[in-house]
């Protein structure tokens, strides 16, 4: 029984219809209507889009990626009121973690301290940030680093293990506007001449649906998986390492 015909009940019982009694009647129901609207609880995720896009083939997946591994991703960020855009790359900045940052509307910073799968990607505004509406992370800019893992279907594609829910993606927050925020997941990823499982994808993209300023954070839970490059191009990128390591020797 709702809150609203408990009120009108216990009222009406002991009222009889008196006049005075009737006014209270009224502020009693008043009073319900108000307690029983939906309340905010904070930000939430209003909606999560799986988009196709470009199918990307990748020789094979690996189920370990972390904040350093993600160094060379492309990181957009963008203001449209302000019609400013900025792209920047993400760098490693310890054994593994690391981080993309920006200034072009004012400092923010993008980060990820560990295991992609227990750890949260972490956004933060920093002095004079005057507002983001959104942030995109392409794991495939110019080569293929690694996709992005919804957790269904299960067990999905080959490599991979874990995935997480977007649903459930947003961890914590401090929104100095209340906005809430809608979660894409763009360009699915197939291993080999595989069908795609639509388990796993090249690009995130978190929409604001209003800005997200100073003093703004984010935590926010995406597993990712690492792309296995191909035996000839592994061999390729060793031998590049092997003879940058021979040129420093000999500086």
């Amino acid at each position: 029984m709702g809150i609203s015909m408990i009120a009108e009940r216990m009222v009406l019982k002991a009222c009889v219809l008196k006049p005075v009694c009737m006014l209270r009647y009224g502020m009693v129901l008043l009073a319900a209507a108000i307690l029983s609207q939906p309340v905010h609880a904070g930000p939430m995720v209003l909606n999560v889009v799986e988009d196709p896009g470009n199918l990307q083939n990748v020789p094979a997946m690996s189920n370990n990626m972390d904040g350093a591994l993600m160094a060379g991703a492309k990181v957009d960020v963008g203001n449209f009121a302000a019609g400013i855009f900025e792209t920047v790359h993400w760098v490693a900045d310890g054994p593994n973690s690391g981080h993309a940052a920006g200034n072009a509307m004012g400092d923010w910073r993008l980060s990820l301290g560990g295991d992609s799968w227990g750890t949260t990607l972490f956004l933060e505004g920093r002095a004079g940030l005057n507002g983001i509406d959104y942030v995109t992370i392409d794991l495939m800019p110019d080569h293929q680093i690694a996709a992005f893992d919804d957790m269904s279907p299960d067990p999905g594609t080959p490599g991979t293990q874990g995935g997480s829910d977007p649903w459930d993606g947003l961890i914590g927050s401090n929104s100095a506007l209340g906005w809430d925020i809608d979660v894409t997941y763009q360009d699915a990823v197939a291993v080999g001449s595989n069908s795609p499982e639509h388990d796993i994808y090249r690009l995130l993209r978190i929409e604001f649906s209003q800005p997200f300023v100073a003093g703004d954070y984010l935590y926010f839970l995406a597993d990712s998986d690492a792309v296995i490059p191909e035996p000839a191009t592994g061999a390729l990128l060793g031998l590049g390492l092997l003879a940058l390591q021979r040129r420093n020797r000999r500086v």
